[in-house]
């Protein structure tokens, strides 16, 4: 029996031995940020034992699951090269961490059903590994080392993932070690849907990011200057080594951290901290674009991913209704808008019926300047002589729909059934410190069995929003009809429940998917028991 308000810090630093959980979060507990003993409910209470029955990545559990699901009975091969090199945005050459040699990663494309087997070659002087966002992939090729696999060597390392992709939809890949995501090391992943009921003639993916990389400073040096203490002892230390920069990095990055603060009605106030100098759509800069083409007339689908480390973009394409058809992969009722925010992590699918002519689309930093940018031009229209309109197109400050605003498809609604387990968990800052975690009795205990219906209430205690993710797991928003999503914004000063079924046995993330609160703390542990 652990001592009263010892059970929270305690189930951290046990589950720190097994490498999903950050310095910051331990941090927060030795502070007393919810150090009790008790639990919400009398599910939670099942998890207070000191010691409980784990599913591990390899037991016989997940191999069954992954037995279970429906396939294609095809296989997609794809080969991926994590090195070092030069990338050209835009007349700018900057020294970066990519897959293939471009500021974005391949585009991966396949079919529901089938079998995916990616190879990853590592070429980089410090360990990593790859993560695929928001399919429910078996848990050992969840890509959250050391839990999941171990890292991928430095210089020269090989791991070969290979699992079922059940479900269709636009999802993305990114390397969950450390910062390196917020380098070159994410691109998307479209499952195709062979009943696809939207009606689009063709569909073209839109990767939004933030740049920092290289711009005379580093993503490491960014998070120094954000907190000191965490960087190069976060989750940088799972697989990335320890952070190396200049006295030049530090400047850079003081200046881009001390830029102020973002402000949006939308998402409830403070928005980043960062300043980013550079925003891509598909690795490109508003200088240089990757135009896409298509015929006038054509119901064009864009898979728009937002791929950034700490930027929300709003995002329009001038000229266009904007017909919003699913957001993580899931279809919603058809909305149309003339804008739509992304947080990070997140995806929305929409359709536009192609009007000739040459078009500005547009993703606009939400709360503080800042933009990316390409052309949508059909193929009777004239190349644009300067294609960089910037982010002055009426759309942005048209119809907005939000999130909350949308509802799910009735084929991707989750069943109506009772929890089994009603947990509760509080987003917090550590005072004005750049330490964020979560905190509360349940926390530390997030335990499920198979078949479980699982609700966690999220209350955002702190002064941001965030974009709150499961691993392994897609989730319904009961506040938002029961839209399906694996990320979900949630608000300052609000609460917000989501509830998913035990489905996909072993351990898994579930975090802030703003990089770098992420590395700051925000993260917490979703474990099966038997």
């Amino acid at each position: 029996m652990t001592r009263p308000g010892s059970g929270l810090v305690l189930a951290r630093r046990r589950f720190l031995r097994l490498g999903t959980l950050g310095v910051g979060a331990v941090g927060l507990g030795a502070l007393g940020f919810g150090a009790t003993a008790c639990s919400s409910g009398t599910s939670g209470q099942q998890a207070v034992a000191t010691e409980l029955d784990y599913i591990r990545p390899t037991d016989p559990e997940v191999a069954a699951a992954e037995a279970a699901r429906s396939t294609s009975g095809a296989t997609a091969a794809f080969a991926l090269a994590a090195g070092v090199g030069a990338v050209d945005l835009g007349g700018r050459i900057v020294n970066t961490w990519t897959y293939g040699g471009a500021a974005v990663a391949p585009e991966l494309r396949l079919s529901k059903g089938d079998r995916v087997r990616v190879s990853v070659d590592n070429g980089l002087p410090q360990e990593t590994t790859l993560h695929w966002h928001g399919i429910r992939i078996r848990n050992d090729m969840d890509g959250a080392a050391p839990v999941t696999q171990e890292p991928i060597g430095a210089d020269g390392g090989r791991f070969e993932y290979d699992f079922v992709a059940p479900d269709p939809g636009t999802y993305w890949y990114h390397s969950h070690s450390g910062l390196q995501a917020d380098r070159g090391l994410f691109g998307a992943m479209i499952i195709e849907d062979p009943n696809d009921a939207t009606g689009a003639d063709a569909d073209a993916v839109l990767v939004l990011d933030d740049w920092v990389d290289g711009l005379g400073t580093t993503p490491d040096a960014v998070l120094a200057a954000l907190n000191p203490q965490v960087a190069g002892h976060g989750h940088a230390g799972h697989g990335s080594g320890p952070a190396e920069y200049t006295d030049a990095d530090a400047s850079v990055a003081q200046q881009i951290t001390s830029a102020g603060h973002g402000d949006s009605v939308p998402l409830g106030g403070m928005t980043q901290h960062i300043a980013y100098p550079l925003h891509l759509i598909n690795g490109r800069p508003p200088n240089d674009p990757a135009v896409v083409e298509a015929a006038a007339g054509q119901r064009l689908r864009l898979r728009v991913v937002n791929a950034a480390a700490e930027t929300p973009y709003r995002f329009a394409v001038a000229g266009h209704e904007l017909t919003v058809v699913a957001v993580d992969g899931f279809d919603v009722q058809p909305t149309t808008a003339d804008t739509v925010i992304l947080g990070m992590a997140q995806r929305v699918d929409v359709l536009v019926t192609v009007r000739s002519g040459a078009w500005p689309i547009v993703a606009k930093v939400e709360g503080r300047d800042g933009y990316a940018s390409t052309v949508l031009r059909s193929h009777d229209a004239v190349p644009m002589s300067n294609p960089d309109v910037g982010f002055d197109i009426p759309e942005l400050n048209g119809r907005l729909v939000t999130e909350s605003e949308l509802r799910p498809a009735e084929s991707v609604l989750l069943e109506n059934r009772d929890v089994d387990r009603d947990y509760r968990v509080e987003l917090i800052q550590a005072g004005d410190r750049y330490v964020w975690g979560m905190a509360g009795p349940d926390a530390g205990r997030l335990v499920m069995k198979e078949g479980e219906r699982i609700r966690i209430t999220m209350v955002n205690s702190s002064p941001m929003w965030h974009p709150m993710h499961t691993h392994g797991h897609t989730f319904a928003v009961p506040g938002y009809g029961g839209l399906r999503r694996d990320t979900v914004n949630v608000l300052p000063g609000t609460e917000l429940a989501i509830e998913f079924d035990a489905d996909n046995p072993g351990e898994w993330m579930f975090h802030c998917h703003n990089a770098y609160h992420f590395e700051a703390g925000m993260t917490a542990n979703l474990r099966y028991i038997r």
